[in-house]
């Protein structure tokens, strides 16, 4: 079988053995592809130190159908993301996207999550320290978005009205999005207790699905564990560890008796 040249886009690697590694690439051109690169381990050159975790590049490999472990010939690195490397929570926010795609993806070609997930990468990397917060939680929601399971923001999701410019709605998980006051005070009220989500945050996560850093974000930890349980429910089933840790490397959000997430 010739090899094929594939553009893809490292995004896990462990030992394998003790001479290779499997590798992890979402890949342009067959979605999510693991490949046993042989005998890298403990010297350069093909797939050594030109290759890093989140690096872009051309993957050549032996791909065969209806297998779930293919072979790696080699690897031209593109664009390393070296910077991701230096700094943890770089290296953590990159994780989560990382998490979000091996998680949900499949052996199915996905040009715009292959797009999405290259520039949530490259936001990371190029974001001010003080944005890099931000830069995480829009990488994530826009692969949220590309997978198909974008929150309902605008209008109520058990009703069908828009939301007031004003008006504090709360997050129904179940529905994917927000339920408006009036829907939230009837006697069944919302189906899953979400937090209570307040006009100015609305506006702030539309901002991240929309990849606007400049857009002031507040209370970073709440939007980030507003994202976990919507992942959780939609996306992965689960909880993602990757998403705990970057928590505990956010800034303490300030007190708000407004809302969970105002």
């Amino acid at each position: 079988m010739a090899p094929v040249a594939i553009r893809g886009i490292l995004l896990r690697a462990h030992a394998y053995g003790e001479t290779s590694r499997i590798r992890r690439f979402y890949t342009l051109e067959h979605g999510l592809l693991a490949v046993m690169a042989h005998g890298v381990r403990g010297r350069s050159g093909k797939g050594g130190t030109t290759l890093s975790t989140f690096a872009t590049g051309d993957l050549t490999a032996y791909v065969r159908p209806q297998r779930d472990l293919h072979t790696m010939k080699d690897f031209g690195c593109t664009r390393l993301r070296s910077a991701l490397g230096t700094s943890v929570l770089r290296f953590a926010a990159a994780s989560v996207v990382a998490e979000l795609v091996v998680t949900h993806a499949d052996q199915e070609p996905h040009p715009e999550l292959f797009r999405t997930l290259e520039n949530a990468l490259d936001d990371l990397e190029t974001a001010p320290e003080p944005a890099v917060g931000a830069a995480a939680l829009s990488g994530a929601w826009r692969i949220v978005d590309a997978f198909g399971f974008a929150p309902e923001l605008v209008t109520c999701t058990q009703c069908g009205n828009p939301l007031a410019d004003d008006e504090m709605g709360r997050f129904d998980l179940a529905a994917g999005g927000i339920v408006c006051e009036r829907c939230g005070q009837g006697s069944a009220g919302p189906r899953s207790g979400g937090p209570r989500v307040g006009p100015g945050a609305r506006a702030q996560i539309l901002a991240l699905l929309a990849g606007d850093l400049d857009h002031p974000l507040t209370h970073p930890r709440r939007h980030l564990a507003l994202l976990s349980d919507f992942v959780a429910f939609h996306v992965a089933q689960k909880p993602l560890k990757s998403l705990r840790f970057l928590s505990d490397l956010l800034p303490p959000d300030e007190a708000s008796a407004e809302a969970d997430v105002p």
